[in-house]
């Protein structure tokens, strides 16, 4: 966010095709406009949740997008995690979605059932305007911004996907941003 923007919600979804890398609008989209939303997905759904709308409350749905014929549908309501900029890391089995406007909880989404449950540890702090990137054992959640007051950090935290434990990578002089820094997003590969 810029301060002073104005903010856009939007429900449009596009469709990134890999193979030729061009983008498209397959004429779905979400049942209600947002924005700072976060997603997870395996291989068969897209999942969008939180953020919120354009009278500025907050969306506490779960969309799912079916990638096998582009459906859009509302799922479930995501608890505790009803939040604007937050962050999502995924295994192969459960998406978790972490911080947000004044929170520290880390939610876990089950793929196989779409429900929701509180099973992780939470952050130390409230922890808004990050970023999350996944590996087969790993989600990570860097950088952002804790409050109050609001002071922004250059901290990556480790979730260990096989149980659900929640540390700084490295322990507390491990590894961190080179900025301390708020608004960002990442990605990786699969290797």
């Amino acid at each position: 966010r810029v301060p002073g923007s104005a903010q856009v919600e939007i429900s449009l979804i596009s469709r990134l095709e890999f193979s030729t890398e061009t983008i498209s609008n397959p004429n779905k989209n979400l049942p209600v406009a947002r924005s700072f939303l976060a997603q997870v997905s395996n291989s068969s759904y897209g999942y969008f949740a939180s953020g919120v709308n354009p009278t500025s409350a907050p969306v506490s749905t779960i969309t799912k997008l079916d990638f096998s014929n582009e459906t859009v549908s509302n799922t479930t309501p995501l608890p505790g995690v009803v939040k604007e900029d937050l962050a999502s890391v995924s295994s192969s089995s459960y998406g978790y979605f972490g911080g947000g406007t004044s929170s520290s909880v880390i939610a876990r989404f089950d793929f196989s059932n779409e429900t929701t449950s509180l099973p992780t540890k939470n952050f130390p702090t409230n922890r808004s305007t990050l970023a999350g990137t996944s590996s087969g054992s790993y989600g990570y959640f860097g950088g952002g911004a804790t409050q109050p007051p609001t002071t922004l950090t250059s901290t990556i935290n480790r979730l260990d996907f096989s149980n659900e434990t929640l540390g700084a990578i490295g322990g507390l002089t491990g590894p961190s941003l080179s900025n301390t820094i708020s608004g960002l997003a990442a990605v990786s590969n699969s290797n």
